[in-house]
């Protein structure tokens, strides 16, 4: 079966934590060269999405985006790191003496990373929904590239 090096899939998953949508496409490439693009939370599925990938295509320079949009509503409750906080704040009062700047703005010090924390949501559960919508994104991506294919054979 004669397969296009160009194609384009997308899959979506949702749950109570939120949406995400996988993209995939390609253009001729004569190695398997792979781009994965991740939110910060899911760097941890680099290597199993890049041998996933390994696994279904042998060719091509492949694009991988993940899209992410948590559920704000499913967002653990909120957590004050106060020894941090407060270290900030006396640091930002030695400045201010050292300097004679403005006010501290409190919206600055809880902006820090580290002193404002959510509960983790159970990553391990949306990772694989995650997996299974980028198993049917490869499935999607290999389909059009076979139906390219067969047009370019005509």
């Amino acid at each position: 079966m004669i397969r296009s090096m160009t194609a384009y899939a997308r899959s979506e998953a949702k749950g109570e934590w939120g949406s995400a949508a996988w993209e995939l496409r390609s253009v001729n490439q004569r190695y398997l060269e792979t781009y994965i693009r991740l939110p910060e939370q899911f760097r941890g599925l680099e290597p199993v999405i890049r041998e996933r990938i390994r696994q279904r295509l042998t060719r091509g320079k492949i694009e991988c985006n993940l899209r992410y949009d948590a559920d704000p509503s499913a967002q653990g409750e909120l957590m004050l790191n106060e020894t941090l906080a407060k270290q900030l704040v006396q640091a930002a009062n030695w400045v201010k003496m050292q300097s004679d700047e403005g006010a501290i703005n409190p919206l600055d010090i809880l902006r820090w990373p580290g002193v404002m924390s959510a509960q983790e949501q159970d990553l391990d559960a949306i990772n694989t929904q995650l997996l299974q919508a980028l198993d049917g994104a490869l499935d999607d991506f290999i389909a059009a590239r076979e139906s390219e294919g067969t047009a370019l054979k005509r």
